[in-house]
């Protein structure tokens, strides 16, 4: 499927759909009482999380075994207006401008990991960044997608998002929301307590961690409104796409984030790093898992 096609098999049978809520036990303690933290990572920010980013895109279509859910197929095949807010290295857009090539494509993010040269003549990516509002009028897009690949934002910051994205889409067109959700699915205290360092970087810095739920909130509103997730178990026990996900998850933890949690928590590398191991042995006997979503909805 033209430039950037997968090279993870289409199918797993270790991802099942779920139907319930977010898990409520988790939670971070003594949050109202840490200070600002100076050193929250800017990710994705340089070139070394490129790799990261790639392979996030893959990993994630090799889930769904599509790269969106919205039912815009026909509309992409005539020739329709796509814009994927916060690209990244803009692996989506490579993929399916090469496939659609009588659609438009541009994607926008406040860091230049996104190729500028080499890339299909259907294709444009623009420095901007999605809280000072998106460069292009109303009704603008057939479909505006959004990948969260680390949630990093306000509440009132991801209204804000949530409105641009509404707001530049055309009435009959899709708005689209994908993410994993670290607050669903079965965790084991070990991954629980690395989440939990994970939320103080930024409950210390007054963002919340709860961005699917916020989002969901805003999205839902509209009668047009559709949701799916599926749950994924990480290691051995997912077979090979439980496999990804570990490498995923721990270039993530240790390799892109683990320095600012090792500061946090006063302790070393190392010490983090043996942490972890113990981490991904509990992978494997409790079963650990997360969720996967994806929300759409057509603006009326």
């Amino acid at each position: 499927m033209g430039a950037g096609q997968s090279k993870f098999p289409k199918r797993y049978h270790s991802f099942r759909r779920k139907k319930r809520s977010s898990n409520e036990n988790i939670t971070v303690q003594n949050s109202s009482k840490q200070e600002p933290v100076s050193s929250i990572p800017k990710f994705p920010s340089v070139n070394e999380h490129i790799d990261y980013l790639h392979q996030h895109h893959f990993l994630v279509k090799s889930i769904w075994s599509t790269n969106f859910s919205s039912p815009i197929e026909d509309t992409l095949k005539d020739g329709a207006k796509v814009l994927d807010v916060r690209c990244g290295a803009g692996t989506f857009l490579l993929e399916l401008s090469n496939e659609y090539s009588l659609s438009e494509f541009t994607g926008i993010d406040k860091t230049k990991l996104f190729p500028s040269l080499i890339k299909p003549s259907n294709l444009n990516f623009i420095h901007a960044n999605i809280l000072e509002g998106l460069p292009f009028q109303q009704n603008h897009f057939d479909f505006v997608y959004l990948n969260i690949v680390e949630p990093r934002h306000t509440k009132d910051q991801w209204a804000f998002i949530m409105s641009e994205l509404i707001r530049v889409a055309k009435p009959g067109g899709y708005i689209e929301v994908q993410g994993f959700d670290s607050f669903a699915g079965t965790i084991g205290p070990k991954f629980l307590k690395f989440i939990q360092r994970f939320a103080m970087l930024f409950s210390a810095n007054g963002v919340g961690m709860g961005s699917r739920h916020h989002i969901k909130s805003i999205l839902s509103t509209n009668s047009y409104f559709y949701s799916d997730q599926k749950e994924i178990y990480i290691g051995k026990n997912g077979g090979e796409s439980g496999i990804l996900l570990e490498d995923h998850t721990t270039m993530f933890f240790v390799d892109i984030i683990g320095e600012a949690i090792a500061e946090l928590n006063n302790i070393t590398m190392d010490e983090l790093k043996r942490d972890w191991k113990e981490v991904q042995k509990e992978f494997e006997e409790v079963k650990t898992s997360l969720e996967i979503f994806r929300m759409w909805v057509m603006k009326s």
